[in-house]
């Protein structure tokens, strides 16, 4: 599924959706009001863990080791690499018009070898 996320804003989204549903899942197991729990998705979700809130329950343990580990080890990389490779230029890239210039001297180069061979 992840290797089809490959925009920020896709990356993004996905991070929104993982709080809500980590947010959700807190709200349903501990009992608390949906946005407090998003709260506590905000501040688990990047391992703050001011400790003012915190499960108690069983459901709410495996809520919060999901969404740190998914928040960590997949999402939270892929948008950091996605943002740095945004910032690095391969300065021995050629643009376009160096390309088409390529393909048309091989081209040339093609048809002279044709040429060559049929003479």
């Amino acid at each position: 599924m992840l290797k089809y996320v490959d925009s920020i804003k896709e990356l993004l989204a996905l991070y929104v959706v993982l709080l809500v549903a980590g947010a959700g899942a807190y709200a349903v197991f501990e009992h608390k009001p949906f946005f407090d729990s998003l709260w506590w998705a905000c501040v688990t979700a990047t391992t703050v863990g001011y400790g003012d809130m915190y499960p108690t329950s069983p459901g709410g343990r495996v809520a919060a080791v999901v969404l740190m580990h998914v928040t960590l080890l997949f999402i939270l990389p892929l948008l950091i690499g996605n943002i740095c490779s945004r910032c690095i230029k391969d300065q021995n890239e050629f643009s376009h018009a160096e390309q088409e210039e390529l393909k048309a001297a091989l081209r040339r180069l093609e048809d002279k070898v044709a040429h060559a061979e049929r003479a």
